[in-house]
């Protein structure tokens, strides 16, 4: 099986290295997650065995007028799953989404092709001959139509053991909402010039939607945002502005890092308002720290305060079975008695094992009480 199979580990990493580091005591975090419940609900209506996504990462939602909600997953399989185990020939695609509606206690995946021969979801124009493929970002609905970001990879040779995949660009789609047909795509062409990787987190407040991602490099991972208003006329975000640490600039390469977030950003987090707060969720970056966090600011802006030591994930101390978590992401359409749904994501740097294990590949819930974070 190719090693491609893997992974979103740049949208984890970006320059982290596969060296596994110091475990940390189980014990320093045991008061911290007693507050913290697990949830197995969400993991079973999302990743069912049979006729639906069987395993995934990404776990990247928003939603619906109609109630439900839309996860947008990346590398993901359909195979059906028997006593826990799938096949290991069976095919991997890279993108697909899978629509939840809780209420009914059902979920739909999302996909070309046929359970039997799954074909990506949605795949960038090859015009330029780099067979590029999609792992998602983010996305919302507007005026019946999906609004979303993908970012485009293409595979290469690894050196001196990297990562076999090279992040090319980000595109801005909108889809229909029934069918999810493409309406219109376009390169989003900001990240080529500034270096942020944006489009992993949106937030649609008063008359602007903000358009968050990570700027990194060997020592540094820091979070940046762009914003930009809806033009009626053709339903499309324009007039992009991006803010310098101070104020808004229409040029790009003005962008700065936002103030008060102390640990490494990952490529994928979530932000959002809740009541007069904004909300900033993020697993710690590097793939054997386990330690999600949270900040809240004042304006989507920042400054970030208030640091958070939310949950510290344990699966990836099982070493005998290399396994790892990462991007852990909020989903807080799902907010109830005052907690926040959680989301992380596990994988193995021994592949068949992802097939032996299903439980290897496939997300976990977690229900976060929200005065952990907001007091």
């Amino acid at each position: 099986m190719k090693l491609y199979l893997r992974f979103f580990l740049v949208l984890c990493l970006g320059f982290s290295s596969c060296k596994k580091e110091n475990k940390k005591s189980k014990s320093n975090h045991i008061e911290l997650d007693r507050n913290v419940e697990k949830d197995t609900i969400f993991s079973k209506l999302i990743i069912p065995d049979n006729l639906g996504v069987t395993g995934a990462d990404g776990v990247i939602s928003f939603p619906l007028s109609n109630g439900s909600s839309v996860f947008m997953m990346g590398d993901s399989f359909l195979a059906k799953v028997e006593h826990g185990k799938r096949n290991p020939d069976c095919k991997m695609i890279n993108n697909t989404f899978i629509v939840l509606d809780k209420n009914k206690k059902e979920s739909k995946a999302i996909f070309k092709g046929d359970f039997n021969d799954p074909e990506t979801m949605l795949v960038p124009n090859q015009d330029n001959g780099n067979h590029e493929f999609y792992w998602p970002g983010h996305g919302y609905e507007y005026k019946n139509e999906l609004h979303i970001f993908m970012s485009r990879f293409v595979h290469i040779d690894p050196v001196d053991g990297g990562w076999n995949f090279k992040y090319i660009g980000t595109d801005y789609l909108k889809l229909e909402k029934d069918t999810y047909n493409i309406i219109s795509r376009e390169n989003f062409p900001y990240s080529n010039i500034n270096g942020v990787h944006y489009g992993h987190s949106i937030l649609k407040d008063g008359d602007y939607t903000y358009i968050y991602g990570t700027w990194h490099d060997k020592a540094n991972a820091n979070l940046h945002v762009a914003r930009a208003q809806m033009n009626d006329a053709t339903n499309k975000l324009t007039r992009f502005e991006f803010f310098n640490g101070e104020s808004w600039s229409e040029n790009p390469k003005d962008t700065q890092p936002l103030k008060g977030i102390n640990k490494l950003t990952p490529e994928q987090f979530s932000v959002f308002k809740h009541s007069d707060k904004y909300a900033f969720v993020m697993q710690e970056r590097g793939l054997f720290t386990g330690n999600i966090y949270s900040y809240i600011s004042d304006t989507p802006t920042g400054p970030w305060y208030n640091e958070k030591h939310l949950y510290h994930a344990t699966e990836q101390e099982n070493s005998e079975d290399e396994i790892f978590t990462y991007n852990a992401m909020a989903h807080p359409q799902y907010i109830q008695d005052n907690r926040l749904l959680v989301s992380y994501c596990v994988n193995s740097f021994n592949v068949p094992s992802i097939h032996e294990d299903v439980s290897f590949y496939r997300p976990r819930f977690i229900w976060v009480p929200l005065e952990m974070i907001l007091e």
